[in-house]
């Protein structure tokens, strides 16, 4: 009976988590973050860009790396449409090594990644937009001043 309320505590901690975060319709926050080339990169850079293809990821994942070709797809076919693909590893690389800085570059030269692909530092936007794992991607739009979750 005690492993059957543990279990379903867990479960409900597990549903909480995923229930925070943006949801279609929010605005979503900007933020400040270091690429691949050492350049600080802000969604407000990119003031030609009717929107962004927001994706979570990171370098260890096995579904992460099965997924890149197609993030390069979606950025080599949206971004000249104004949704170019911005890449953020959230990961810490404390906990995994993998995940550093220094190997993001590594990766982003080795994959030859045509967006950007910017380190979450403090891992302080993830939770800002309620990513739950690797790839989590967010649609946004640009709607007057805002950006807000499609």
């Amino acid at each position: 009976m005690k492993r059957l309320f543990l279990m379903l505590m867990a479960t409900f901690m597990v549903a909480g988590l995923y229930a925070q975060g943006l949801k279609i319709g929010d605005k979503a926050p900007d933020f400040r973050l270091k690429n691949v080339d050492g350049k600080m990169v802000s969604l407000a850079d990119y003031t030609q860009a009717k929107g962004f293809i927001v994706i979570f990821s990171c370098n260890h994942c096995p579904f992460v790396k099965a997924y890149e070709d197609r993030m390069i797809a979606l950025h080599e076919k949206y971004a000249s449409k104004g949704f170019p693909v911005i890449a953020i590893n959230s990961n810490d690389p404390e906990v995994v090594p993998e995940d550093s800085f220094d190997k993001m570059v590594e990766r982003a030269q080795q994959k030859k990644f045509p967006f950007v692909y910017l380190f979450d530092e403090g891992q302080k936007i993830y939770p800002l937009y309620g990513a739950a794992r690797t790839p989590h991607v967010y649609i946004l739009s640009k709607k007057a001043n805002d950006l807000v979750v499609e």
